[in-house]
This record gives structure tokens, sequence and C-alpha cells, in this order.
């Protein structure tokens, strides 16, 4: 059995340890294909997702925002210094998603381009000038914690704080809602691979793949990252929205399998039922080659059960997912483990190329 592992860093596709070698970070993306769905895998044109490539350590920097890019996987900034030979250095910086911020109360209009700031951050372990971003010291004496772990840095003074639930039982929405992941994420994995798929691993890149060149992503693995997800009644279908790629998954109520001619899909073809007041949801006719994002192979045969049922305040929405595919596992995986109703909204993903 593998559980999810406890590390600061959960990448979308490594769960990153800072500063392992490739093999290791492979080996620790597969302790937990439901870890690595978030972060998409570093890029080696220091991209959206190179949380594996930074070190523990801390450098504290002043200087001046020149450039800012608010739009998801990761907030970017662009942070010039002078030296003590006067000589200029740009920074580049990334943070955490912009749902992340929001729930820390974190927004756009907090910083301004030229604005002289301090900020705290981990230096990367392969580009001098990249950063990953977790303080930010304001012109007005406060601070922006940029990245959801950190504490702060610089005093006591810190904007916001993580938002608590709603008041979902007078809202009286039940699954209806937008509903965030928690943090740390609260789900635990159980996995075993055949040998099979365990040797076909070995020749994923990962360093160019999907996940480098901002997606999409299929079924399972999109359903396990951090961002937040929107559940819509639409009657005879449920809209099941993602931000992570801008996911939207048909659930098609009132069926038992998929029509005959269904084509295949990267998301595959989904039907719904009610029972004991859960939703369940069947998901088969999947056409997309990975059970996670390090290169465990998957087959057409795959076939996921997902159970979601509301707590009792409607505040929670617990999860148990069943995957089982005869050529990549030894016996059905399951993922388990609950979001929360926190009032967030979705963002556009809008993944773009390094600039």
């Amino acid at each position: 059995m593998q559980m999810w592992p406890n590390t600061r860093k959960m990448g979308t596709v490594f769960v990153a340890l800072k500063g392992q070698d490739s093999m290791q970070l492979r080996n620790l993306a597969y302790a937990s294909f439901a870890a690595v769905t978030l972060l998409v895998c570093a890029q080696p044109a220091a991209a959206h997702h190179s949380t594996a490539f930074y070190t523990n350590d801390f450098v504290e920097l002043e200087g001046e925002l020149v450039r800012i890019d608010w739009y998801n996987p990761h907030v970017r900034f662009e942070l010039r210094t002078l030296g003590p030979d006067g000589a200029e250095k740009l920074w580049q910086m990334e943070a955490s998603a912009i749902s992340a911020l929001q729930r820390r109360g974190v927004t756009r209009d907090l910083f301004q381009v030229g604005d002289r700031v301090k900020i705290a951050a981990h230096p990367s372990s392969r580009r001098a000038s990249e950063l990953q971003l977790t303080n930010v010291l304001l012109p007005d004496g406060r601070q922006a914690s940029l990245w959801l772990d950190s504490p702060p840095r610089f005093g006591n003074q810190v904007i916001g704080g993580s938002k608590s639930v709603v008041d979902a039982a007078r809202e009286n929405r039940g699954f209806f809602r937008v509903w965030s992941v928690p943090r740390p994420i609260p789900a635990k994995t159980t996995a075993t691979f055949t040998p099979a798929a365990i040797a076909a691993r070995e020749s994923f890149d990962l360093f160019d793949n999907f996940a480098t060149r901002c997606g999409p992503q299929g079924m399972p693995a999109v359903m396990f990252g951090p961002l937040p997800f929107e559940l819509v009644d639409r009657g005879a279908t449920i809209l099941l929205r993602g931000e992570i790629y801008d996911t939207e998954r048909t659930i098609h109520m009132g069926r038992s399998e998929p029509p005959a001619d269904e084509p295949t899909s990267i998301l595959g073809y989904s039907v719904g039922k009610w029972e004991d007041g859960a939703l369940v949801v069947t998901t088969t006719r999947i056409d997309w080659p990975y059970f996670d994002n390090a290169g465990t192979p998957q087959s057409e045969r795959v076939e996921i059960v997902e159970r979601f049922a509301l707590g009792a305040d409607q505040t929670r929405l617990d999860f148990h997912i069943t995957i089982n595919d005869p050529v990549t596992l030894t016996a059905p995986a399951v993922v388990e483990g609950h979001w929360r109703a926190l009032g967030a909204t979705l963002a556009p993903f809008d993944c773009r190329a390094p600039r």
C-alpha cells in the first residue's frame, strides 16, 4: 500500500521533494499518483511548474516589481535588483495558483509594477535567476504569503488568512457549488502496478510531456489536483468542472452505460446515478495513455467509479474513487479524500508557455 506522502511541496507532476535527481523524483511520483496532478512537472525552459527544482534554502531580496503575470497555474513576477556594484539583475519568480492565493486574501490589486518590495523565496537548483516566491513585504508594510504553506518572514502582519467554510446549510445548495481542496490535501491512495506498467515508466520524458506543454490531461489524474472543482445541475446531466486545464466533464444521469457508438476520449464517457443520497459516477471509454503524471501507462480497459457523499451540514463533500485497469494494476486502485465549501470561484486556467 502506498500512501500520499506528507511532503512540504506536492507537485503537479511529481511529488516534489526539492533537490532530488530525476530518478528520485520519478520514484517519488510513483508513490502517489493522486499527489502529482496539481504542479505539472518541471519544464526545462523555466516554465510554470518547476517546483521540483527549488531548494529548501531561503533568499531575501529587495527590488522593484517590473512585471506581473496573474494567471494560472502559477502567478509569476519579475523583480529587478541592484547589486553592490550597481549592476541590475532580473529575477523570475513563481507563486501559487490564483485560487490558492485568493483563499489567503491575496489578490491582484495588491501588486503594482514599480512597487519597491522585499521578498523571500526558495532559489532554483537549476537556474540562478529563478525563485519560488513565498513572501512579499509590500510598500505599506503588510506581508503577503505567496505559497500556501509559507509562514510569515517579515513580522506577523500577514494579509488575509485561510478562508473558513461558508454557511452551506443556510445556502442549501447541496452538491451543486464550487468545492475547494483543503491544504494539506486530505487524501490517501492505494495502488499497486503490474511489472509491465512499472517498466514502461522508464520511457516517459519527465521534462517534455503533456504537463510541461500545458496539457490537456485525461482521467483519472485530472481529478486529483488541489485546484477547485464545481458541480452544476443541468437536469438530465451534471457538469463537473475543474479549474485545472479548464476541465469539463458531462455526467449523464439516467443512463446505465454509454451509447454503443460512443467514441473514446481523454475524459471518457460518464454515467451517473443517485444511490442512498450519494452521487455515483462510472466512467469508461477513456482514451488517455497515462494513469498518472509519472508515465505509468493506462489501457482503454480502465474503468473508474467515483462516489461523492455530501456531509450533513453541506460544508464537506467526501469522495471515494475506485480505478480498475487489469493491464496497469494488480488490483483496483482506491483514492479517498474530501473537498470543502469555502466560497471559491473558478479562475481561468490560462496555461501558457514561458516568456
